[in-house]
């Protein structure tokens, strides 16, 4: 059992045995009777988790040194234990499911796995984890908030923290035989994403300002769409004068080639006369031996982090435009191809889409603005019927 006790210095220390071990934490509040009132509703919830078996010494005290020695102690009592701990068996799903992803998502889920699932959850038995554990978690999620007040974490990020854990948790379920503990569980309804496309004097602005070495690449971004990480990938080999085409046949993420999105994500893209005189000058004056048709000015492939860090949002400032993700040059292609009233299955294409739903769920709003169309050709329309 745990008792508050004070020390010396005035300040309350929680002092309670364990295990056949004596833990003893300080904290830096001192024992005024408010702090000592707050103290024994903390140690009430502690011997009554004591009592029921679930005490995480971790909860109370994530940055104890002794957290590791009370889980020593804690799996010793289940020496014949029929189901594994959490971080034993997510180390197995883990292993077992990563042939299947590319090896950013790869690098991605293993973060998530250390940095937040396994500090939460690693040190439970995979049947006593419920949903009343998890819903717990989401919500300490949810609460976490920056300096300004706003959410750190997005809707769609903690789904993702959360992912391999319903995953993890089906699957152990049905290997150990028993009753799957998160059948209620369901995601958190993902935000709809902003999109801030540029109009069409918004890309002439950035265009006049932007760098000489880097104007040739927004160009190419800007007139056919391409996802950062696909002309990131694009090598010399891929570009096609005879036929005028932009061959799309990989990506290149986290310092890596990799394969495109999605099967319609390999595609060809034609060359304007602007896109066919840009990628002559960019080979033209090609100043490195590298395979890469896009580099840095050391003659090293470009990474998004990149992009935006030195070369997109000083931009963007310079030219007196508002901020936004470099992504914003593929929203910016198409609410301008459609403004400019080009086929939307050619535009589809163009992108890599599979159909041409989102260009009318997503960038029809804003193309009224990016080619001052109003609605007028319509009214004036019908008043001359009238």
């Amino acid at each position: 059992m745990a008792q508050v006790r004070i020390r010396p210095n005035g300040r309350i220390q929680f002092d309670f045995h364990l295990y056949g071990q004596r833990f003893r934490e300080g904290t830096k509040t001192m024992a005024t009777p408010k702090n000592l009132n707050i103290a024994k509703a903390q140690l009430k919830q502690m011997n009554a988790e004591i009592d029921l078996g679930t005490f995480q010494y971790r909860d109370y005290f994530p940055d104890s040194k002794k957290v590791a020695q009370f889980e020593i102690l804690q799996r010793a009592k289940h020496p014949n234990r029929h189901f594994p701990f959490f971080d034993e068996f997510i180390d197995q799903w883990f292993d077992r499911q990563k042939q299947k992803w590319k090896s950013s998502y790869e690098r991605t889920v293993k973060l998530t796995i250390e940095r937040h699932l396994k500090p939460t959850f690693g040190n439970t038995l995979v049947n006593e984890l419920t949903l009343a554990h998890v819903d717990h978690y989401r919500q300490t999620l949810l609460d976490l908030t920056k300096k300004d007040g706003t959410r750190e974490l997005s809707n769609c990020r903690i789904n993702g923290i959360l992912g391999p854990l319903v995953s993890c948790m089906s699957l152990v379920a049905d290997e150990y035989r028993f009753e799957y503990p998160l059948r209620r569980y369901r995601s958190l309804k993902e935000e709809k994403a902003d999109s801030h496309p540029m109009t069409f004097e918004e890309v002439q602005r950035f265009l006049a300002v932007v760098s000489s070495y880097w104007h040739d690449y927004f160009v190419v971004r800007f007139w056919t769409g391409m996802r950062s990480c696909e002309i990131h990938g694009l090598l010399d080999e891929h570009i096609d004068f005879e036929h005028r085409l932009i061959r799309i046949r990989q990506n290149y993420v986290d310092g890596e080639i990799c394969n495109v999105k999605t099967p319609k994500s390999r595609r060809d893209l034609k060359m304007c006369d602007t896109l066919f005189d840009a990628l002559k000058r960019i080979i033209a004056n090609k100043k490195h031996d590298t395979p890469f048709l896009f580099t840095t000015s050391q003659g090293k492939p470009i990474s998004t982090n990149y992009i935006g860090k030195h070369v997109w949002y000083k931009t963007l400032a310079k030219a007196g435009l508002r901020r936004r993700r470099p992504y914003e040059t593929r929203h910016t292609a198409a609410v301008l191809h459609i403004a400019a009233h080009e086929n939307p299955l050619y535009i589809s294409q163009m992108l890599g889409h599979s159909d041409t739903r989102m260009l009318f769920e997503v960038y029809a709003p804003y193309v009224a603005n990016a080619s001052g169309i109003d609605g007028s050709a319509f009214s004036e329309m019908m008043l001359g019927a009238s």
